[in-house]
Formats: structure tokens, sequence, C-alpha cells
């Protein structure tokens, strides 16, 4: 169907009125905080020391700061897998811990970030997330110490 002489001269007016227009900006979404069942479970298999050495620091951060809890880890993960800086106390202490331990550790930076990821998926599923929250670390303590009995 072949359009009419008017209708052809106001859509090619159209055009390049939109090409006169400044590029749209590009939206770079930020990296999920989680992962899918299927990542889980090859991170799973491929890191599981990585997994609990970030586990046991994060435990630990919980013993010696008396301020951590979900909330603080949540934001702690969040601010080392999108690579933001934080100044809040106990978020930069036990973002410090995690770097700390991550220079113990050979490990890429791919398979460091999918295990921050893994653990962060595991806060979000074992917590509610909020302030005064223990939930995740209470399953985290269980888990650790049923891993070491094995």
């Amino acid at each position: 169907m072949a359009l009419s002489a008017k209708k052809l001269q106001e859509v090619m007016k159209e055009k390049r009125r939109r090409d006169k227009l400044p590029p749209r900006p590009v939206v770079v979404e930020p990296l999920s905080l989680t992962l899918k069942p299927r990542e889980l479970s090859k991170i799973t298999e491929r890191c599981s020391n990585v997994l609990l050495a970030i586990e046991s620091t994060l435990v630990q951060s919980a013993r010696e700061l008396p301020l951590v809890d979900d909330l603080v880890v949540k934001q702690a993960l969040t601010s080392l897998i999108r690579l933001e800086a934080t100044t809040e106390e106990p978020i930069t202490s036990v973002v410090s811990q995690l770097v700390a331990k991550r220079a113990t550790l050979q490990v890429s930076d791919e398979d460091w970030s999918t295990s921050l990821r893994a653990i962060c998926t595991s806060v979000v599923q074992h917590s509610k997330s909020n302030a005064g929250s223990f939930s995740y670390l209470t399953h985290a303590r269980a888990f650790l110490i049923k891993a070491r009995s094995l």
C-alpha cells in the first residue's frame, strides 16, 4: 500500500526532526546483586572455598563489631559488587575485612564478584535486610559450624 504524497512528506518531515534531536543517553543497568539458581549452583561448585571464606569473614565481622547486622552486611556486599565507595563506619569496616580476605585468596576478579553476588543472594533469601535483623548471620554461623564438622 503506497503512501500519498502528502503523507510521505509528513513522514519525511518527522524523520528529519528526529534526526536533529540529540542522541538518547545510554542507561547502564547496575550489576544485579543476586544470582539466578543456575548461576548460583555453578559458582557454588566452582568456588566453594571462596564462598566459605566470605561467609566466615562476615560472621567474624559481626562478632567483632556489635553494629554489624544483616543490613550492614548487605550494604557492604552491595558496595563491593558495584564498586561504590561508602563512608559509614560499620560498612567500611566490613568492606575492608572482605578486601583483606580477598588478598589472601587466589581468585579471579570475575569469580570474586560472582561469589559476592552469591553471598548477597543468600542474605536476601535468609533475611529481611533491615536494621537489627540477624537472620542471615545466624544462618551463616550455623552453616559454617556444619561445614567445619564435615
